[in-house]
């Protein structure tokens, strides 16, 4: 435990001197009596010094201790009145010990030695008596030091209060303006979050309109390019015609040859060529003998309406639907029709009945990004346009009626493909417009099982239209 330096001292019955010479030797240099000394030291201390102190209790009188004044001064003043000189309380001592003074009258017989060291004996009770009450001093000076210091540091704290007590209530009001613009500031930033939330929505309904008309544009683009193809189409047509007509003209051309045979109608020739064409000798014998003036026509012309087809009946039934005569193949990769995929063989099955039905554009929420790159190279240079729209998007209502709007018919996969709150938004979208919708039943997300829910349900709604 850690000790001051003058209650050290005391506790050793020494005067400060010693102890603080011992303590600037050891590791003190500038030690003071009021330093705090750490309890190693203050151990080695004591043992260092004690034998000082021990041999200095050794001489003490073993007399019962006498209550003089200047003893009871510093205990009933508590410090406050201790200016009293060593040498008074020596003096003090002495007077109230008169027994112990040597008294020639009283040993007439004694020798020299023995009242030498009598009187040897009586200093050294004197001195040791005179070391105690200087110890005694020591330690009431030191309580009056402490009194004093404690009475400054408290004198001090009183005259500090004021200050206190003012940056106090300054403190409090800077933290009542602190607590009324935090408040200010909150009430800003709500008023900001409305502002923001509003902004949002007006920017969401932006972003629909601009979605619609950017739909719009695309189809006002496509239906251009449509029209000039169909433009094109139509001057290729009158430039063949008017070949024909002057082939026809020139008597060289085959429908004049069955026209003088007497088969007017197209119908008739059509029949008989069949007729002719159906025996093999007579085909052969026809084909010997056919020339025609214009090569290159000729070969586009069998190049667009002859379609090489494999056995099955979907490819056939496609090629009869565009008006192709059929040519048979073995290899299915070899078919022009579905080039050895199922999946095309059913995807163009699908635009040709959704020709049909007047469906030109499709909508299709969500699905896996394989398939949505099968149908947007499948429908590569077909008539049926597909909109592919994800299902991770924000479901935002105007977006989704614009959407539905711009397309022909709505189609949707089941809830293992897609999320149900996103096919059900898309749903109700398109029965508040009265748009067809077709449902992909089951967990496959596959061109296939798209292509035969959409033919499934424009059939049946070509049937239900015809009945």
């Amino acid at each position: 435990m850690k000790t001051k330096a003058y209650k050290l001292a005391a506790e050793l019955g020494l005067q400060e001197q010693p102890l603080l010479d011992w303590l600037k030797a050891n590791g003190y240099p500038n030690v003071r009596r009021a330093d705090t000394i750490r309890a190693e030291v203050a151990v080695a201390a004591r043992k260092a010094l004690g034998r000082m102190s021990g041999a200095a209790g050794a001489l003490r009188p073993a007399v019962p201790r006498a209550t003089s004044r200047a003893e009871a001064m510093p205990m009933q003043g508590h410090g406050r009145d201790l200016r009293v000189s060593f040498a008074e309380l020596l003096d003090t001592h002495l007077e109230q010990a008169p027994e112990t003074r040597i008294d020639a009258s009283e040993a007439p017989g004694d020798r020299a030695d023995a009242r030498l060291r009598r009187a040897e004996e009586e200093r050294d009770a004197a001195r040791t008596s005179a070391d105690e009450w200087r110890v005694r001093f020591n330690r009431a000076r030191s309580e009056r030091d402490d009194l004093s210091a404690e009475v400054a540091r408290l004198k001090d704290d009183a005259a500090a209060a004021p200050a206190l007590r003012a940056a106090r209530d300054r403190l409090e009001a800077e933290s009542i303006r602190v607590g009324q613009a935090l408040n200010s500031a909150l009430d800003e930033r709500s008023t900001l979050e409305f502002t923001c939330t509003e902004l949002q929505a007006e920017l969401s309904e932006t972003r629909a309109a601009i979605a619609a008309v950017e739909s719009q544009v695309q189809d006002q683009r496509q239906t251009g390019q449509e029209l000039a193809a169909a433009v094109q189409r139509e001057m290729a047509w009158r430039a063949r015609a008017l070949e024909l007509e002057r082939a026809s003209l020139s008597g060289g051309a085959l429908s004049s040859l069955l026209t003088r045979v007497g088969l007017s109608d197209i119908e008739a020739q059509a029949e008989v060529l069949r007729a002719v064409l159906a025996q093999r000798e007579a085909a052969q014998a026809l084909l010997r003998l056919l020339k025609p003036t214009d090569g290159e026509q000729c070969l586009r012309l069998l190049t667009e309406r002859v379609r090489r087809v494999c056995v099955d009946p979907l490819c056939n039934q496609v090629a009869a639907n565009h008006g192709h005569v059929a040519l048979r193949v073995d290899a299915e990769s070899e078919c022009e029709v579905c080039q050895g995929s199922n999946e095309r063989r059913w995807f163009l099955r699908m635009t040709q009945e959704c020709e049909r039905a007047g469906i030109r554009r499709l909508l299709l929420v969500g699905g896996l990004e394989g398939v949505q790159e099968s149908v947007r190279a499948l429908s590569q240079g077909l008539r049926v346009d597909f909109r592919l729209v994800s299902a991770l998007e924000e479901l935002v209502a105007p977006r989704i009626q614009g959407r539905v709007e711009g397309c022909d018919m709505l189609v949707l996969w089941g809830p293992e493909v897609v999320p149900e709150q996103v096919t059900s938004a898309y749903a109700q979208a398109a029965r508040a417009q009265e748009r067809p919708v077709a449902h992909v039943v089951g967990p496959r997300c596959t061109v296939y099982a798209l292509s035969r829910a959409v033919t499934n349900r424009v059939t049946r709604n070509l049937v239900l239209k015809t009945l």
